[in-house]
């Protein structure tokens, strides 16, 4: 067979100078389509579901595996976090009910002016662009643990990935329970319930990650990740989003 890809002479299932499958020599039909679009999702092997599964159950071995090199046996960090944002959309779309405002603590030390665009700004970023502003945040996360582990030796594009798997995990674990709560009581699920849930498995999944060094020397470090993290999103963020682009003027 000859490859539409590079051209090459191969045998097999794929090629072996591009690794295109065989498949990709026919015309595309629908049934090619929607087996491709279920071999990603479902394959038992390395699918999406088995990917989430696996992350639920022991997210560092699965994030550890990616970075160290075992990457065919789950879904690509990158893939995985698309993914899971197109499942966050559909959710928004089928399960979003009148919003009765985002929690905000209002900081004594900051005019009235500045706790306001704060509050604004902290409703825009969770009510209207939830998927860019978690995109930033999966930029941002990965640099306290880089210096906190740093001794560990993991790079920020692998802490990006193992946040991509950890992040989207959470998205979706999100979605699972919106699906469960908003059709039974016509809301949305508590942003309290959100905050507290994406917290937990956050600490969960970065204990499971870093496995290497004594108990005392991962825990305190993972807390000041951990209250980092907290402090970035309630405060820094929306802070230099209302000094710099004020949403509201007094």
């Amino acid at each position: 067979m000859i490859c539409k890809n590079c051209d090459f002479e191969f045998k097999g299932k794929y090629c072996s100078n591009c690794s295109q499958s065989a498949k990709a020599n026919f015309r595309l039909t629908f049934k090619s389509i929607i087996g491709d679009f279920l071999d990603t999702v479902f394959n038992l092997d390395k699918g999406f579901i088995y990917t989430f599964w696996n992350l639920l159950k022991q997210p560092g071995f699965v994030t550890r595996s990616f970075i160290n090199g075992k990457r065919k046996n789950f879904t690509n960090p990158t893939k995985y976090i698309i993914l899971a944002t197109a499942i966050q959309a559909l959710g928004e779309y089928l399960f979003m009910f009148e919003e009765q405002g985002v929690p905000f603590t209002k900081f004594f030390f900051l005019s009235s002016e500045l706790n306001e665009n704060m509050h604004l700004w902290n409703e825009t970023m969770t009510l209207n662009y939830p998927i860019l502003f978690g995109i930033i945040n999966l930029i941002v996360w990965p640099i306290p643990l880089y210096f906190l582990f740093k001794k560990l030796k993991n790079n920020i594009p692998e802490l990006i990935a193992a946040m991509m798997y950890f992040y989207g995990t959470i998205v979706i674990l999100i979605q699972v329970m919106s699906l469960i709560h908003a059709p039974t009581t016509g809301k949305n699920l508590p942003i309290e319930l959100v905050s507290l849930l994406g917290t937990v498995y956050m600490l969960y999944a970065l204990l499971s990650f870093y496995k290497r060094g004594s108990i005392s020397w991962r825990i305190p470090r993972i807390i000041i990740a951990m209250l980092f993290l907290i402090v970035y999103r309630m405060f820094i963020l929306p802070f230099a989003l209302a000094y710099f682009f004020p949403l509201a003027s007094s």
